[in-house]
């Protein structure tokens, strides 16, 4: 077992271990030299295949349409394959539920490397393709953070899924 430097009380196996390291790799490779063109573009590739298992997995997707905040929050987790402990509910009304996720984040442990600032590469990245997934539940979904409260310049990165009525 080996101690896992963003989690110090956990232990995880070697092979997540190596696993994780490849996924963080991987996305370096990805992030490296990006501009934001090429960042729009990585994100309409990530769109794609948002959607591509939206179709393939939702008919296993437990869904209450009176609670649409919830089963948007329920997808949101389910798609990162996260648990509400990595993304706590932090406060929530009929509108809008806010979450601090602390799960394990592959473009965070690029951005560190390449010394990338995350604001500017999740804004452009993620929240275009995580809104669109949650349209496909409610078409008045909308997925947005709070760029003031992102990490690594905070302990998490303070994200909403916001229901417009209007």
């Amino acid at each position: 077992m080996i101690f896992c430097h963003k989690y110090p009380v956990t232990m995880i196996h070697p092979a997540e271990y190596m696993h994780l390291a490849t996924v963080v790799r991987n996305e370096i490779v990805r992030l490296r030299g990006s501009d934001q063109n090429r960042l729009e573009e990585m994100a309409q590739e990530m769109l794609a295949r948002r959607l591509g298992w939206y179709s393939e997995y939702q008919s296993l997707l437990k869904t209450d349409k009176k609670d649409v905040l919830n089963s948007a929050y329920q997808l949101f987790l389910n798609k990162l394959g996260i648990t509400a402990a990595d993304a706590p509910v932090v406060s929530r009304d009929e509108k809008i539920l806010v979450l601090h996720s602390r799960n394990f984040c592959p473009t965070l442990e690029a951005c560190k490397i390449l010394n990338l600032d995350t604001r500017f590469v999740c804004r452009h990245l993620s929240e275009i393709p995580t809104t669109a997934l949650l349209r496909q539940y409610h078409p008045k979904l909308r997925f947005t953070r709070n760029y003031d409260k992102l990490r690594p310049y905070t302990p998490y990165c303070e994200e909403m899924i916001i229901l417009d009525e209007s």
